[in-house]
């Protein structure tokens, strides 16, 4: 069997963790802090605009998308359509069939979690915006520092770029419904 330990690795004493470490101007032994890197974090930069408003609409959301919120509703009409069809007696009766008052309370009811999913939905098409965007600067940092590695390697940079655009192409053309003659 062989031994698959991983060796210690001192970031003080690695030339490379070293040039890291300075690249913000500052040695200071933080290589892989957010705030170092100027990378926004798609957590931090959601929570700040994040409003009271929009917790409640989550709590509200994800409570009416859960069991718990079926079976009240199922133990809740239960109990109102026995107690008003005359099980516990014709004096409690309040809303008669067709119950009326119950289908008006289920009406402005559905009106009301039905918003607060479009806000919760509206809300996550934001997030996902923001997190787009975190992903596009990533990745653009990732391209100018990876063309800058490769001439310095003497990388054909034109070539490597052909190879990762046919194999896009061929990726897309793989996709179901894409036509046979796609131009990137």
């Amino acid at each position: 069997m062989s031994d698959t330990t991983i060796p210690s690795h001192d970031p003080t004493t690695c030339a490379a963790c070293i040039a890291i470490d300075r690249f913000d101007g500052v040695e200071d032994g933080k290589v892989f802090g957010l705030d170092h890197w100027s990378v926004t974090s798609e957590h931090s930069a959601w929570q700040s605009v994040r409003q009271a408003q929009d917790q409640v609409a989550d709590r509200v959301t994800v409570f009416a998308g859960s069991l718990t919120f079926v079976y009240l509703h199922g133990g809740w009409f239960l109990l109102w359509v026995l107690v008003n069809v005359g099980i516990f007696g014709f004096t409690r009766q309040f809303d008669p069939y067709p119950f009326g008052l119950l289908t008006m309370i289920v009406s402005l009811e559905a009106i009301f979690l039905s918003t607060f999913v479009m806000v919760s939905q509206n809300r996550q098409s934001a997030r996902s915006d923001v997190r787009s965007q975190v992903d596009f600067e990533s990745n653009l940092r990732s391209l100018i520092w990876l063309v800058h590695v490769a001439h310095k390697l003497d990388v054909d940079v034109a070539h490597v770029e052909g190879l990762c655009n046919a194999a896009v192409e061929e990726s897309r053309r793989a996709l179901p419904g894409a036509s046979t003659n796609s131009t990137g």
